[in-house]
């Protein structure tokens, strides 16, 4: 009893920290700026298009990119009248999460958040306005629903059918896993007919932008099946120098298990994007805790061999097939993309071994939670950075603002800062606008 009472205390602290982290810091994270939150903006009308113009990158990422996480993000804003409040997107997910796991499989609330913020990953990204964490949420409450319809036989096809649609419509590295979750789903469940018309919904980012764009996957660049389909962005690619000729499958498992990485003690080791200098071995690497990897697949493993029960054999078969596409997948290791593996992994050993043992399971939970408070001084887990309008004041750069006068048009390349010369945050400076710019040209559109 005692263990259980101190877990929940634990838990509940951290919640609250988390809760009071995401209503007062302002995200800073450099997408956030580039043009998650100036999306979410956009969507909701609280910028005005003809006042602050995209430039030609983020008009087309505008134009292609999934965006359903971005409209939740410019929802919250919109409600509270406070940027801050978009980080709440990500938090609500995690917190989705763990009620999914409390209602379908008995799995305490406070064992399962300790569990989650052991991965360093969910403790970095939980009050933050990146997309990973939320995306991912949908793509882990997929996973585990067609295993609940796999396992227990249970009528899951519309929770699946909506889940993959959010997923899929908020990251574009989450359509493998979608379409394979849903395959399999497909071959188990006997309404076939809802998946195959739910697929248009599933698909509306892709169809919409192959019929407008001519490429499934606008702006980026992509080759599929010998066809060189058009684009405005070339594809992605980084990684350490020494991986650079790496195969996706050995990057991927060198990442999971934090090979190279800055040491523990050094709290460097883990953060939003895994950001190094790229000459670094741990450049864009980790982010899942290697010995906590380790720990849940030996975890699963001996449970899978000391139950041998159909349950335990397709939960490790379904980490095993999310392993199998996994790392196959562009940028495999740049762990945040694909988050669901982990929170999968974890969330897999929460069903299986917390109903039963839940002090050992909350032991190890916990152990990990505190390692990883220790290697990032906790400072994700409280309000430990600025609000918006110090973000505004501390960015923004007046001698240019000085020089705007009403209708007067400001073309400015401040990467990732640029959305804060927006005029609707300078209220003292009526009538101009801003053109966003990457590059010179943006300053002749």
């Amino acid at each position: 009893m005692a263990l259980k009472i101190a877990l929940a205390v634990l838990a509940i602290a951290l919640a609250i920290g988390l809760g009071l982290g995401a209503a007062l810091d302002v995200s800073q994270a450099w997408d956030v700026w580039a043009y998650h939150l100036p999306f979410a903006a956009r969507i909701v009308g609280i910028a005005d298009p003809t006042a602050y113009t995209f430039s030609a990158e983020n008009a087309a990422r505008f134009a292609g990119f999934p965006l359903a996480a971005e409209a939740l993000q410019g929802l919250f804003w919109r409600l509270t009248g406070r940027p801050e409040s978009s980080n709440f997107v990500a938090l609500f997910s995690l917190f989705a999460l763990l009620t999914y796991l409390f209602r379908m499989h008995r799995v305490p609330l406070a064992v399962a958040l300790l569990a989650f913020l052991g991965i360093p990953l969910v403790q970095t990204h939980a009050t933050g306005c990146y997309i990973d964490l939320p995306s991912n949420v949908c793509a882990t409450l997929l996973l585990l629903t067609v295993y609940r319809g796999v396992v227990r036989r249970e009528r899951v096809a519309l929770q699946a059918v909506v889940l993959a649609a959010l997923a899929a419509n908020m990251k574009f590295q989450l359509l493998p896993i979608v379409v394979v979750a849903l395959g399999v789903l497909f071959v188990f469940t006997p309404k076939r007919w809802l998946i195959v018309l739910a697929i248009p919904v599933v698909l509306a980012t892709p169809v919409k932008n192959l019929a407008m764009h001519g490429n499934p996957v606008w702006p980026v660049e992509v080759h599929a099946l010998g066809i060189h389909f058009p684009f405005a962005e070339t594809a992605y690619a980084s990684s350490p120098v020494y991986l650079e000729k790496a195969s996706r499958p050995r990057r991927f498992v060198w990442s999971v298990f934090e090979v190279g990485l800055a040491p523990i003690a050094s709290q460097r080791r883990w953060s939003v994007d895994q950001y190094t200098p790229p000459s670094e071995p741990g450049y864009r690497m980790g982010g899942f805790f290697g010995a906590y990897v380790a720990v849940n697949g030996i975890a699963l493993i001996a449970y899978a061999w000391w139950r041998r029960s159909r349950e335990s054999w397709m939960a490790l078969a379904f980490v095993a097939g999310a392993t199998a596409v996994t790392c196959m997948l562009p940028q495999s290791h740049e762990l945040r993309y694909y988050l669901y593996w982990m929170l999968l992994l974890v969330s897999m050993n929460l069903v299986l071994w917390a109903p039963a043992f839940p002090r050992a399971t909350g032991l190890v939970a916990a152990g990990a939670c505190a390692v990883v408070l220790w290697g990032t001084a906790a400072r994700y887990v409280y309000p430990s950075g600025d609000s918006f309008a110090k973000l505004v004041h501390d960015k923004v750069d007046r001698a240019i603002l000085d020089r705007a006068g009403p209708e007067q048009r400001l073309c400015v390349a401040r990467e990732p800062w640029t959305f804060l010369y927006a005029p609707m945050f300078h209220p003292e400076h009526p009538g101009y606008t801003v053109q966003e710019a990457t590059t010179e040209s943006d300053c002749t559109r």
